[in-house]
């Protein structure tokens, strides 16, 4: 009887698809693919060395390596699958990490610019009270300035001014040019000097008068001495008075006014008294 063929087709195989797995596995990108023919390597190489030991075949040294290289190629892949998963779950974390940081950076910004815009609303609220403040303090004064005869008026920095009643006027002879039908008046200005440092009275010498209708009244210009002009300054306590003449047209029951103004520049103010002259 001739001797069988001996049945070594397993071995081969089994060494070919090691070194397949094997390669394989060396590539990190194909660890997916070379599982499977290492797995198979090893299956072969082990069906293949039982076939040795029985005496059915003669490469057991391609069998044996078939063995190794399928066992070396599941160790590669495995250690590489669990390499990737590693990588891939570390970078899943650093992303969640670059996202919550993300997402805390921009919860801080939003924070921030809430509370800059509400520190804002707070300085534009304030600056609105403020104006509405100083708004209701010009008009109070304003108001406070708008006087009838008799009442007085004091100045932020103490000056203290008052305007008597109006009185008839008899002109001397000097006075040659009086309106027809007009009513002479005598306007006393009465100032003093309330506070603590001097103040100038520049500017300040003669009221201006105006009729009901706003026009300028008749300025008298009497020579016999009578008429007292403010001028210079005032010492603390120091009180001065001014007097001047005016014909008033029309009807002697008409009102007028009398504006006194003092101060400088911006600080400049008027004080305006109005009433009937009889």
């Amino acid at each position: 009887m001739p001797a069988p063929q001996p049945r070594n087709g397993l071995g081969t195989a089994a060494m070919v698809l090691g070194i397949v797995g094997g390669v394989l596995s060396l590539a990190v990108i194909f660890f997916w693919l070379s599982w499977l023919p290492a797995l198979l390597a090893v299956v072969f190489g082990a069906i293949g060395l039982g076939y040795v030991r029985k005496g059915l075949a003669t490469n057991r040294a391609m069998a044996l390596a078939g063995v190794i290289l399928g066992i070396s190629g599941l160790l590669v892949s495995v250690g590489a699958g669990v390499f990737v998963v590693t990588r891939v779950q570390a970078a899943d974390e650093e992303r969640r990490a670059d996202e919550n940081a993300a997402r805390a950076r921009a919860d801080a910004e939003t924070q921030a610019a809430n509370e800059r815009a509400a520190k804002e609303r707070e300085r534009i609220g304030a600056e609105r009270k403020r104006f509405e403040a100083e708004q209701e303090k010009a008009a109070a004064d304003e108001r406070a300035r708008r006087l009838s005869f008799g009442q007085s008026y004091t100045y932020g920095d103490g000056l203290k001014v008052t305007m008597a009643a109006p009185t008839p006027y008899v002109p001397s002879d000097s006075v040659s040019d009086t309106p027809k039908n007009a009513k002479i008046i005598q306007v006393r200005i009465t100032v003093v000097n309330t506070g603590s440092e001097e103040v100038s009275l520049n500017g300040s010498g003669l009221p201006t008068i105006r009729d009901a209708k706003g026009n300028l009244v008749f300025t008298l210009i009497d020579g016999s001495g009578r008429m007292k002009i403010l001028k210079g300054s005032l010492a603390p306590g120091e009180e001065a008075a001014g007097l001047t003449a005016y014909a008033l047209p029309g009807s002697a029951a008409d009102r007028f006014s009398v504006q006194f103004d003092y101060g400088l520049g911006r600080l400049r103010k008027d004080v305006i008294w109005s009433g009937s002259p009889s």
